[in-house]
């Protein structure tokens, strides 16, 4: 008797939830083919970018195979690392995969970077030469190589730039899908999350402050942003991270850079300067005023490959801010799953933080 008033109240409390979700434009109307519930397809929008003018960006789009065109689902951004494309960041993820579980329903827009340099190192904007704090790497090249630079960056010095990704306009991008799903999808609007892994991260620490509008978390995997180029959010966005402490391509931290680099940085293997984790996680929990933390974060992995996550609570309109690490490197965590290659779990674990953490009405 008490399980299935459990089960009835829950299903009340689910209904009314979702009935009061702000839900976008785009609910009442039917997928527009090719689009269909537990497939995914490529799309091309047309992008006003302000440098490069009309240009036409793509994007892969994963509905859930639970998707209802009444019923508003909440949206995940999976951007990818350098040199990937959105096929391969659905294979490496699994948000796709986690979307069409029962616990998911949620659709997943895969951005795909530019390639301007037309050979495979797709990437996304998130830096520059001149940054807030100076250039965001040793400008003397000589020691670390010369910079390949993207054809969109027109300022770029293979010997004295830091130009290392394309120069389009990513945050118009962002906001373009962001604005198709809107209007031609049944969207939750105070559920609408990001995630990414390498340059896939940077670009969640870079675009989470002129796009706070947008989202109501970020879950940056394997990724730290350059020196500068981290603002925080003007409104309070919760924030999942997770990096392995073994990281030598994004350091961790300073055993395993090339040394101190300016402004409290830590130095790459290619001589770019990033936050360390540390100061970083501390930058986000005193600028969201967290007064509790940090205490332990439960999650169904806790002690494989030493992974623990750590927890900040009773922060600025009630966001909550979640660190996790593990013995592993630049990758996801549990990277070889039973069957083989990426393991689910780890992306389980973000998908349940992004569920449980709503867009803040502050």
């Amino acid at each position: 008797m008490f399980f299935i008033t459990f089960v009835i109240l829950f299903s009340c409390l689910s209904n009314s939830f979702a009935f009061n979700a702000r839900k976008s434009s785009g609910c009442g109307l039917d997928p527009p083919h090719p689009q269909k519930p537990g497939h995914s397809h490529k799309l091309d929008i047309q992008v006003t970018d302000p440098l490069m003018g009309e240009v036409t960006r793509s994007f892969r789009l994963h509905l859930p195979a639970s998707y209802d065109k009444d019923v508003p689902a909440p949206v995940v951004f999976d951007n990818h690392g350098w040199t990937m494309d959105p096929i391969s960041m659905e294979q490496t993820s699994k948000f796709v995969d986690v979307a069409d579980l029962p616990e998911g329903g949620f659709i997943v827009a895969t951005p795909e970077g530019m390639d301007d340099n037309h050979e495979g190192w797709v990437s996304f904007n998130c830096s520059s030469t001149d940054g807030p704090l100076g250039p965001v790497c040793d400008t003397n090249r000589t020691r670390w190589g010369e910079v390949s630079c993207y054809s969109s960056c027109s300022t770029c010095d293979p010997w004295n730039s830091c130009d290392w990704t394309s120069c389009y306009d990513d945050l118009v991008f962002t906001r373009e899908i962001f604005n198709y799903l809107s209007e031609t999808f049944c969207l939750d609007l105070d559920s609408v999350h990001q995630s990414g892994i390498s340059n896939g991260a940077q670009f969640s620490y870079f675009m989470v402050s002129p796009l706070s509008d947008i989202f109501a978390s970020i879950a940056p995997v394997a990724g730290s942003p350059m020196i500068g180029f981290g603002d925080l959010p003007a409104v309070p966005i919760s924030l999942i991270d997770f990096h392995g402490y073994n990281d030598d391509t994004i350091p961790y931290d300073l055993d395993h850079s090339e040394g101190a680099g300016p402004h409290d940085s830590i130095i790459a293997f290619d001589g770019y300067y990033y936050d360390i984790k540390e100061n970083n996680l501390r930058k986000w929990t005193s600028g969201m005023n967290c007064m509790t933390g940090p205490d332990v974060y439960p999650t169904s992995m806790d002690g494989i490959d030493d992974f623990n996550c750590s927890i900040w609570t009773d922060c600025d309109g009630g966001i909550e801010i979640v660190h996790c690490y593990g013995d592993h490197g630049h990758s996801y965590p549990f990277e070889y799953g039973e069957n083989g290659g990426q393991s689910i779990e780890g992306t389980k674990i973000l998908w349940n933080f992004m569920k449980n953490h709503r867009k803040s009405q502050v």
